[in-house]
């Protein structure tokens, strides 16, 4: 190996900027290399009003800075808080820290709303589940089902011994139809983007104790206070850079040379890198292709193939300034829409995110008719705004 060479890191997404910024920290010579002409992957900033056909973009003329998917850090995200402190970035520059409180939708029923307040953990779930308010009726009898259900997991570590699916985890403890879903399959989803009947209780599960079993904080909901982009790629590109790294974009690396099976250099359409050793930190099918023609690597490649993705859709609506959900987010059940955020923390009054996780009718809907079913949705439960003035629809 030849010492004066640099580590190449392929791909510019928050884990190949993660990678990157840990060794420029050490002073250990980087490259990394992204085929867009942008950091920041599947977390990254767009134009509103951008034609993008590669990430399924629509909208119009009017540009400015949002994400090409709504996303929500949580206060366990120990990793990438440390990160972001790493290069500088302040979190009360970034992010605004909320307790957990949700407030959930539904045209057939009444809302349920969940607070947890400043309980020490794993308190703070139960006393959330014990003063949530929502169902008539049966409420009652599913509030102590749920109790039940997260003291059993606590006692367990949140852990079980094989895996099952979240259905079959939420059935085997007695969760009520009504139950799951207004509240277990909205979490589900919001946090595996993956429908309960195929989900993993495992990794549900582990989600649910990094955040609810240890610290208070780790329940936290931290919204964006800027764009993806200044969150996190910007600062880190920054930070790689002062530090003697080196990012190239537009660069798609195409191949992998070997030598005595040690990877020697990646080849782009253009160029070869040399490197003294490679990090692949690319999506599972580009990893596969890259690594599928060399034998040694074909049993991790085999794996990958049997990876598969599920669609995340984000729908921008642009209201008057003066609309307002009167809080940072809201979920909605038996409706299209799913989580609706609001982005007037980023200083963009008015304007609206949509989430809606995982496979379903939407996937069939052109964005015009999409559209016109989330702001029909909006206007069902809040009759007094106007019509969205704009919109814009971005599928991952």
């Amino acid at each position: 190996m030849n010492a004066g060479l640099p580590v190449i890191v392929v791909g510019g997404g928050w884990a190949g900027l993660a990678a990157a910024v840990e060794l420029a920290r050490y002073d250990i010579p980087v490259t990394l290399l992204e085929s867009a002409k942008q950091l920041g992957g599947r977390a990254r900033r767009v134009p509103f009003g951008a034609n993008d056909s590669d990430s399924g973009v629509s909208g119009n003329s009017r540009h400015y800075g949002i994400d090409n998917g709504q996303h929500l850090l949580i206060g366990a995200y120990d990793s990438t808080l440390s990160l972001m402190h790493t290069i500088g970035v302040r979190e009360e520059h970034v992010l605004q820290r909320r307790d957990l409180a949700l407030t959930i939708y539904s045209p057939k029923a009444r809302a349920i709303h969940l607070r947890t307040g400043k309980s020490p953990a794993p308190l703070n779930l139960l006393l959330g589940l014990i003063t949530a308010r929502g169902e008539q009726g049966d409420h009652l009898r599913d509030r102590s089902r749920a109790i039940r259900f997260c003291r059993a997991l606590a006692k367990h570590n949140f852990s079980l011994p094989q895996d099952e699916t979240c259905l079959s985890l939420f059935r085997r403890y007695h969760q009520s139809d009504k139950l799951i879903k207004s509240l277990w399959e909205p979490l589900c989803l919001a946090t595996l983007n993956t429908h309960i009947n195929e989900a993993s209780a495992l990794v549900f599960l582990r989600i649910l104790r990094e955040t609810f079993a240890h610290s208070r904080i780790n329940s936290n909901l931290l919204f964006t206070a800027t764009d993806l982009g200044r969150l996190f790629p910007d600062p880190a590109l920054d930070y790689i850079e002062r530090n003697g790294g080196s990012i190239k974009l537009g660069q798609r690396v195409t191949g992998l040379q070997f030598e005595n099976d040690t990877v020697t250099a990646v080849t782009t359409d253009n160029d070869t890198w040399p490197a003294v050793q490679v990090i692949l930190a690319t999506p599972y099918y580009v990893t596969e292709q890259l690594i599928g023609k060399h034998q040694r690597l074909k049993p991790l490649a085999d794996q990958l193939s049997q990876f598969d993705s599920n669609p995340i859709v984000t729908v921008y609506l642009q209201y008057p300034e003066h609309v307002t959900l009167g809080r940072e987010m809201i979920g909605m059940v038996d409706t299209t829409s799913q989580w609706i955020l609001d982005r007037k923390l980023c200083r963009q009054p008015g304007l609206l995110s949509v989430v809606i996780s995982g496979s379903g009718p939407h996937m069939d809907m052109d964005n015009e008719a999409l559209t016109q079913r989330v702001s029909g949705e909006l206007a069902q439960q809040f009759p007094r705004w106007p019509a969205p003035e704009r919109s814009m629809v971005i599928r991952e």
